[in-house]
């Protein structure tokens, strides 16, 4: 009888634990089991190593949802191409809560996204530490850095554009280096490198290094030569004097130039220079009279002169000589 009662008291032990981890569940989880989800998709040209089905999904850090499904774009659209006509995408479905988005239907955030991809709200993966997990950030990039990715099908759910992650863009300029290094070629830059050392080095033999230091030592003592003359100049008393004499004569100077007498008669010199200006301008007229009758009083002397010269006796008697009755 009493190992009956203590499995009725072990069952109802049971009974009621389980109840209250239903209950708790059920209160505690209760708002997420009824809270409105919504399907959007993505694609990626690149590697989703390190994402998973249920991986988180964050919007700007903060989690609103998880990896609903992962496969490729050509399995779901562009299915009636070739398969050389097919872009490789991995489409990527995400579950989120429509919360974070203030929306209540996929149509409300199909109305809401174009702006937002506009904005430049893109979709890629970043690492979790170095667990080699990742997830799917969403957040806002350079619109023209990062533009959508070519597509020619009309996505079943509400589209997000995605950027290339962190490890994608070192891996690509990485790649490009090397593709840059790659065409170096070294061995022509290392031949030419050989050939410019050894013509140097030839150059320098050909160089007469006894012949150069003797004409720099001689040079050296003429330079040195020239600058004991200079010294011994310098110090002579007759440069001395004369430098003595060409500050006193350049004080003089600026003393003459200071004096009020000078400075008056500067001024003075001035004024009459203006007024001869002001009698030449207001006189024009009559110097050229005068000028005119200066040239022909000068053309009669001329001509007086040479008849003075042809005809003395006319000029001293008045009457020009009489013809001689003698022939010659």
């Amino acid at each position: 009888m009493s190992a009956k009662a203590n499995y009725f008291k072990l069952g109802l032990f049971l009974i009621v634990a389980l109840g209250l981890a239903v209950g708790a569940v059920l209160l505690f989880g209760a708002g997420r089991f009824f809270e409105k989800k919504i399907i959007m998709e993505t694609y990626l040209d690149e590697s989703v190593q390190g994402i998973d089905i249920g991986s988180k999904v964050k919007f700007r850090g903060v989690p609103i949802g998880n990896i609903r499904k992962i496969d490729f774009t050509r399995n779901t659209y562009q299915l009636d191409r070739g398969v050389n006509n097919q872009h490789s995408y991995v489409l990527l479905e995400i579950e989120v809560r429509a919360g974070p988005f203030r929306v209540a239907s996929e149509e409300d955030i199909e109305k809401l996204l174009p702006r937002e991809i506009a904005r430049g709200m893109r979709a890629r993966i970043t690492a979790q530490g170095v667990t080699g997990t990742s997830y799917i950030d969403i957040d806002y990039f350079d619109p023209d850095k990062y533009p959508p990715l070519p597509i020619d099908w009309t996505p079943q759910h509400p589209y997000v554009p995605s950027a290339p992650s962190v490890l994608s863009r070192i891996v690509n300029s990485a790649e490009e280096v090397f593709a840059k290094l790659d065409g170096i070629d070294f061995e022509r830059l290392v031949n030419e490198a050989h050939d410019a050392l050894f013509t140097f080095k030839y150059k320098l033999t050909e160089l007469q290094f006894d012949q150069i230091s003797t004409n720099s030592v001689g040079l050296l003592a003429e330079v040195r030569e020239s600058n004991r003359r200079i010294q011994t100049l310098l110090a002579s008393r007759e440069i001395q004097s004369v430098l003595a004499d060409a500050a006193g004569t350049m004080a003089g100077l600026r003393r003459s130039a200071e004096l009020p007498a000078l400075s008056n008669s500067v001024v003075q010199f001035e004024r009459t220079l203006r007024r001869i200006d002001q009698l030449v301008a207001g006189k024009d007229e009559d110097l050229q009279v005068t000028l005119d009758n200066l040239r022909v009083l000068t053309e009669n002397l001329r001509e007086f002169s040479e008849h003075a010269k042809r005809f003395p006796a006319q000029v001293l008697f008045g009457k020009p000589p009489k013809p001689s009755n003698h022939a010659p």
